[in-house]
């Protein structure tokens, strides 16, 4: 019998302030924000929660970068919180598309306004989306929500850069500090597995 996946809203809530509270300190260091908020005692090793985690970091550096206002940040945060529980627990196994790669593509699509009947954007935020399944990819399974959320940061933040003018805080040494918690850790197989995973 599957297990059951119960999505909790004060969650959603707690990413939610936590991205306006790093909106309000002008933050742009993605990654930085993401372990942040994956360190939450709330958030499992593997869990849906990263669908929306994902996309929130994403629109908060990018309304920083860009000197979008607060009130706009918010609508945007609800508007990717309502997309991304769609994206259900397993989406990377059963559908053949991880929801990190699928939380790149609500990003672009929350931030540009883009609909099913949009012309340039359309095209834009699915490739984006096939740009960060494609980086994912590069890493055989099992399943690891905190190395595909790193693998889709990198790819988004080329994508944001090319297509959107926008220039977020990226780092090149990112060292994963999940593996003792991940029973299938790929560990050396992994390219952000360190010393200081243990």
């Amino acid at each position: 019998m599957a297990h059951q996946i119960i999505l909790k809203e004060e969650v959603y809530q707690k990413i939610k302030e936590k991205c306006l509270s790093f909106y309000g300190e002008k933050r742009k260091d993605i990654f930085a924000m993401q372990q942040e908020i994956m360190d939450f005692p709330e958030i499992p090793m593997h869990y849906p929660y990263h669908h929306f985690i994902l996309p929130a970091v994403l629109l908060t550096a990018a309304d920083v970068c860009a000197g979008q206002s607060e009130e706009t940040l918010r609508a945007q945060l609800e508007s990717a919180e309502e997309r991304a529980r769609n994206v259900l627990g397993g989406f990377c196994g059963f559908y053949g598309t991880c929801g990190a790669a699928v939380g790149v593509g609500i990003f672009f699509s929350v931030y540009s306004d883009t609909t099913p009947v949009s012309k340039d954007s359309w095209a834009m935020c699915n490739r984006a989306t096939a740009d960060a399944l494609h980086a994912i990819s590069e890493v055989e399974g099992p399943r690891c929500c905190k190395r595909v959320s790193f693998q889709a940061l990198y790819s988004a933040a080329e994508s944001m850069k090319k297509n959107l003018n926008i220039e977020v805080t990226v780092v090149n040494d990112v060292i994963c500090h999940y593996s003792h918690r991940n029973l299938d850790c790929k560990r050396t197989e992994c390219p952000f597995f360190g010393e200081r995973a243990e």
